[in-house]
């Protein structure tokens, strides 16, 4: 999903944000979105075909992904983050 905002961020018309600024809004940051500008420019043909697939994002798709996220993580169906695997273990020593 986030591949196919930069697409569309790189492909955009007319007076568009700056790269910062889009990335922010995405919640990423400037350097990925700049990889991802650079992997779109390789190879525009695969990203054409993922967004004639999938359509272009719209900014509802981000927030519905982060509260399967959050469920999904009250609900046991994800892996925490190593940091706090390494936090609780920690916290069990003590």
């Amino acid at each position: 999903m986030i591949q196919r905002f930069a697409f569309l961020w790189y492909t955009g018309r007319g007076t568009k944000p700056s790269g910062r600024v889009w990335a922010k809004k995405l919640g990423i940051r400037h350097t990925w979105l700049q990889k991802l500008v650079r992997q779109i420019q390789s190879d525009p043909t695969e990203m054409c075909r993922d967004v004639q697939r999938c359509g272009n994002p719209t900014f509802a798709e981000p927030i519905c992904a982060q509260e399967r996220t959050r469920q999904m993580m009250e609900n046991g169906g994800l892996r925490g983050s190593r940091v706090a695997r390494i936090a609780k273990f920690l916290a069990r020593k003590d």
